[in-house]
């Protein structure tokens, strides 16, 4: 026979039962979808604003910085000494891209890769040097709109590159997916001491989620300005 104290034991330990068990699972539960949705919140954010603030029509006012860049300078070869240019800053648009073989026509170029960045064109890295600094440098574009073409573009292809001080030409020679967490298979290249360009975004086209791969166009310099760094 079951005493009094026992049967209030019970009642409470059911009561306890009653409130904490749903919240537990409500907690479980909402941790199991963030984890889920985390890979493509960004994505789905980057993708209504694409939807609904028309970021492809892309004008000076869009940009966070300055437009360094007002049009070809006719200066596609010689030197150029590095105290004659106004380096950019972080938004400033630097230049237009142009890659005829696969559509993209004077797309800006903007200085530093942040997301708010990327949705205002293709995006140069901060760790990479502008062209005719005799090194590596590398631009990124999201793959649903400014790079949506990027993964068809073939070995052979010619890349336009105007910039606010002088014109340079590339061509590709090489295209590979890597993985993002095996990075020294690209920055030996933007790192070495050959001036090249390094075109990428996310692989492949059609992934409902962000993944760990990358594409990757490889193009070297055929002609434009060099910079002298030390004067």
């Amino acid at each position: 026979m079951r005493t009094n104290s026992e049967l209030n034991r019970k009642r409470k330990n059911y009561r306890v039962s009653f409130w904490v068990l749903p919240i537990a699972f409500f907690i479980i539960g909402y941790l199991i979808v963030f984890f889920a949705l985390t890979p493509i919140i960004e994505p789905a954010k980057s993708i209504y604003g694409l939807a609904f603030k028309n970021v492809n029509a892309v004008t000076t006012d869009n940009l966070q910085g300055k437009d360094l860049f007002s049009g070809k300078t006719g200066v596609y070869e010689g030197t150029i000494k590095a105290s004659e240019i106004h380096f950019p800053y972080v938004g400033d648009k630097w230049g237009t891209l142009t890659v005829p073989s696969i559509g993209i026509k004077d797309m800006p170029l903007i200085y530093g890769d942040s997301m708010e960045n990327l949705l205002n064109g293709a995006c140069m890295s901060e760790r990479s040097r502008l062209p005719g600094y005799g090194s590596g440098t590398l631009v990124a574009g999201h793959n649903y709109n400014y790079f949506h073409e990027l993964q068809t573009i073939e070995e052979g292809a010619e890349v336009s590159v105007e910039t606010y001080y002088g014109s340079y030409k590339y061509r590709v020679y090489r295209t590979e997916i890597i993985d993002v967490y095996e990075s020294t298979s690209y920055w030996n290249e933007v790192y070495g001491d050959k001036e090249v360009l390094v075109l990428y975004t996310c692989y492949p086209n059609n992934a409902l989620r962000s993944t760990h791969y990358r594409f990757f166009a490889f193009c070297e310099f055929l002609s434009g300005p060099k910079i002298d760094e030390y004067n």
